[in-house]
């Protein structure tokens, strides 16, 4: 059975939402192994390991909501995928990286100066803008997690819809 949401199909609605949390993991992916290597800072790689898997359990878990879609095992796996997906790539990763460790620290650097960024983005964890790319890809990764959220959320809308 197949609900249209907005023209949307389910199944285009699994794959819009598991593309877009996927395209999130791999740019914060791109943009942690990029800093590492300009930075030498190794442990930036640590995202990646969680990345890879959590893209992968996102991913079968849509895969198996839209082949199961209409059934409660369908809903399940659709509800698991998209949790994930709002948890993982959404809040730790867009929201949090994307919004907190780029978008307001760029906006501090650059409207207040680097003292004031220094002040509220100390330690090694936090390089102040000076890397385009490495800036570039940090707050790209916020507007796709809203993009992604928007898209989960028409998922969980649908897949409601289907289970009433």
């Amino acid at each position: 059975m197949s609900v249209t949401v907005a023209g949307e199909t389910s199944p285009n609605l699994h794959l819009n939402a598991g593309s877009a949390a996927v395209a999130v993991l791999a740019l914060t992916s791109i943009h942690h192994i990029y800093g590492a290597v300009v930075f030498d800072t190794p442990w930036r790689l640590h995202i990646v390991y969680l990345a890879l898997p959590g893209a992968a359990v996102i991913a079968g878990a849509l895969y198996l909501g839209r082949t199961w879609r209409g059934s409660t095992s369908g809903a399940i796996a659709t509800w698991a995928g998209s949790l994930l997906a709002l948890a993982f790539p959404v809040a730790l990763i867009g929201f949090y990286e994307g919004a907190y460790n780029h978008v307001v620290k760029n906006l501090v650097f650059f409207g207040f100066g680097e003292d004031a960024a220094r002040t509220l983005f100390s330690g090694e964890a936090y390089e102040m803008p000076n890397d385009f790319f490495f800036e570039m890809t940090g707050v790209a990764q916020f507007p796709l997690a809203i993009l992604t959220t928007v898209l989960v959320v028409r998922l969980l809308r649908s897949t409601a819809a289907n289970s009433a």
